[in-house]
């Protein structure tokens, strides 16, 4: 295959692969992406601290991350007591008894892994993030019972939750067992999604969310990711789900009857787990011991919040004497398992009625914010802490979600550009230096949202402003620190640290890289890849194409047609009955291809593929139609170099 197109498509699937948590990691450090800031920022800050009689320091012995003092950080403790001590929740790694037969497995990962007892064989619920967690747990399970695992649960598709299946399908057909993987009927929908359009933009925030990139042992490290500890990527293992079910399922598992409900929330493909003789309810993610993430801060879609406030109303007529979440810990005894699960819903179920309230009362999300305030009793929840999502983020996530974009204030529909009203703003204040004079004094009042927006509008007008750059980097640093909540912290730190140039190309290129792209290739059906082309054509380049490329496999005699109509692509799940140009190969051919472990050229001299209407040559020059190197905004605006 050429070299272009090898390159295209292999740079679709970086694309296509760089999912929801965290194999942005994998993707970013291929080189596929040109990152928005540069690549050297070894003594940017020294040498601008010292060329403005400033100082710089090191936090931590034996550590050499740089943070700036364009002002004196304040006297505060850089880790919040909130967040250290959801953190303790976390450690050791243990494996705790729930009951007689049921165990959980947490703080190996961000995601607990469950084990169930049957009278001849153990069911696994959920699976943990990667092969290297599954592998530690089911070394802590061995350690309980030898018996043979017959079963897999998914309570829904987050890799957290399937990236570490193999070990246990694997374990358990040592023995000759059948394994069974159940799951509801939308979960490989689910699954495919997160790799999807929006792939890019997903990796891009979830860098920030868990603080990915921040140092390691340091005044900026991740304390934790709220509802797990810090998160560890490695390879994963999905595997396929064999039993479906769309609302319910009743079935006995090793002499354990099980009744699984669709009970969407967190996800739409979320179930729980009702052991009705043990009185056991497995939660998956409608419930955590923090504040709920009701409105995703990674570009998840909307979630129905009346719909969650529904399955968390289901799981309290179970009456469980056992709860048992896929994150945090379980709770044990009947009024206790009653009053976490009534206090969630009512506190999930007063946001979301007042907000509703107010914006019919014509409040804005900036004025929501402040009218929707939890009562003192459901505030003060050990259950409702803001350690993973916010209030004031779900009443934002809310109006988005039920009203969009429009506040109401005409001013807004066709608003000047950011560099505009930056400009604007910083004359209004009397210049750039006056505006760098009143970011100071906000920090010193305190005032670090302020400073931190001050500074946004200064560098929108002068992006290259280093001093601006520096004191938003420790207004943000100062948010961070202070904060409870988990994905605050790391997304204030790392912009901080973008900011000062202690993250960079460097950074991302020095990460490890996983199996994530081959498990996704051999897991994710080739129409749901071929379909993302759509938005990667090149509008200028492809202006003036008019161009049908048809595919079609012989082995699954499935066909696919792209069709550019001047800088439009039209993608069809069917082979094109006229075509400019035609592939002809097998599945598997194709996958190698893609994956770059094959050549088309090869291919076709093989004859195991065929190009029918041109060539090698045709077919390279309609990739180059596409983009395949994608500039990826880690941050709009570069670091100190």
């Amino acid at each position: 295959m050429s070299t272009g197109i090898r390159r295209y498509f292999r740079s679709l699937l970086d694309m296509y692969v760089s999912t929801i948590v965290f194999t942005s990691l994998i993707i970013l450090s291929l080189g596929y992406f040109q990152l928005a800031f540069p690549l050297d920022h070894n003594n940017g800050i020294n040498n601008y601290l010292e060329n403005n009689n400033h100082t710089s320091f090191s936090i931590l012995s034996g550590n050499t991350s740089q943070k700036n003092e364009a002002l004196p950080y304040p006297n505060i403790n850089w880790e919040n007591p909130s967040a250290i001590e959801q953190a303790k929740i976390f450690s050791p790694p243990r494996v705790e008894k729930v009951t007689d037969g049921i165990y959980s497995a947490i703080g190996y990962g961000v995601a607990n892994v469950m084990m169930v007892e049957g009278s001849d064989g153990i069911i696994i619920v959920d699976t943990g993030n990667s092969v290297d967690q599954a592998q530690k747990i089911l070394q802590a399970f061995r350690d309980i019972t030898s018996k043979p695992i017959v079963a897999v649960i998914y309570t829904n598709s987050h890799p957290d939750h399937t990236g570490g299946a193999g070990v246990f399908v694997e374990d358990g057909l040592k023995t000759g067992n059948k394994v069974d993987v159940i799951a509801q009927e939308s979960i490989l929908g689910s699954y495919y999604a997160s790799y999807g359009m929006l792939a890019q933009q997903r990796s891009i925030a979830n860098i920030f969310w868990g603080g990915l990139l921040l140092p390691k042992n340091d005044t900026d490290s991740v304390i934790s990711y709220g509802i797990g500890p810090s998160w560890i990527s490695g390879n994963r293992s999905f595997i396929k789900p064999t039993i479906f079910f769309n609302e319910t399922l009743d079935t006995n598992i090793s002499g354990v009857n099980i009744k699984l409900v669709h009970a969407p929330g967190e996800t739409l493909d979320n179930i729980i787990v009702w052991l009705p003789k043990q009185r056991v309810l497995f939660a998956g993610d409608n419930i955590y011991r923090a504040f709920p993430e009701l409105s995703s801060m990674t570009g998840a879609k909307y979630k129905d919040v009346p719909q969650w406030i529904s399955s968390l109303d289901k799981m309290r007529s179970l009456n469980a004497s056992y709860l048992v979440p896929s994150h945090t810990v379980p709770v044990l005894g009947y009024e206790n398992v009653t009053d976490v699960l009534t206090s969630y819903r009512d506190g999930i179920a007063f946001v979301y009625d007042q907000t509703v309230r107010f914006i019919n009362k014509g409040l804005t999300p900036d004025e929501l914010i402040q009218a929707v305030i939890l009562p003192q009793y459901l505030r003060d929840h050990p259950w409702l802490q803001e350690r993973y999502g916010q209030l004031s983020w779900s009443v934002r996530g809310i109006y988005s979600g039920l009203v969009g974009w429009n506040t109401g204030d005409a001013t807004w529909f066709n608003p000047v550009t950011p560099e505009e009203r930056g400009n604007k703003i910083v004359q209004s204040v009397g210049g750039s230096d006056r505006a760098i004079s009143l970011i100071r004094a906000s920090i010193k009042d305190g005032d670090y949202n302020w400073a931190a927006e001050l500074a946004t509008y200064v560098l929108n007008a002068y992006p290259d402003n280093v001093e601006a750059k520096l004191l938003k980097a420790g207004a943000l640093r100062i948010m961070g620190w202070e904060s409870p909540t988990s994905g605050a912290r790391n997304w204030y730190l790392t912009q901080a640290n973008i900011l000062e140039g202690n993250i960079n190309a460097t950074t991302i290129m020095n990460q490890p890289k996983y199996n994530t792209l081959d498990e996704a290739i051999a897991t994710v059906p080739i129409k749901n890849i071929l379909s993302l082309l759509q938005y990667r054509l090149d509008p200028l380049k492809s202006q003036n194409t008019t161009a049908t490329l048809g595919i079609y496999l012989n082995d699954t005699k499935e066909g696919y047609t792209l069709e550019i109509r001047r800088a439009v692509l039209e993608y069809k799940d069917s082979f094109p009955t006229k075509y400019d140009i035609a592939l002809y190969t097998n599945s598997d051919v194709l996958k190698e291809i893609l994956l770059g472990q094959s050549n088309l050229q090869k291919a076709v001299d093989l004859g195991i593929a065929k190009i029918v209407g041109g060539n090698v040559t045709g077919l390279n020059n309609i990739a180059n139609l596409f983009e395949y190197k994608l500039k990826a905004p880690i941050h709009r605006i570069q670091g100190v170099n």
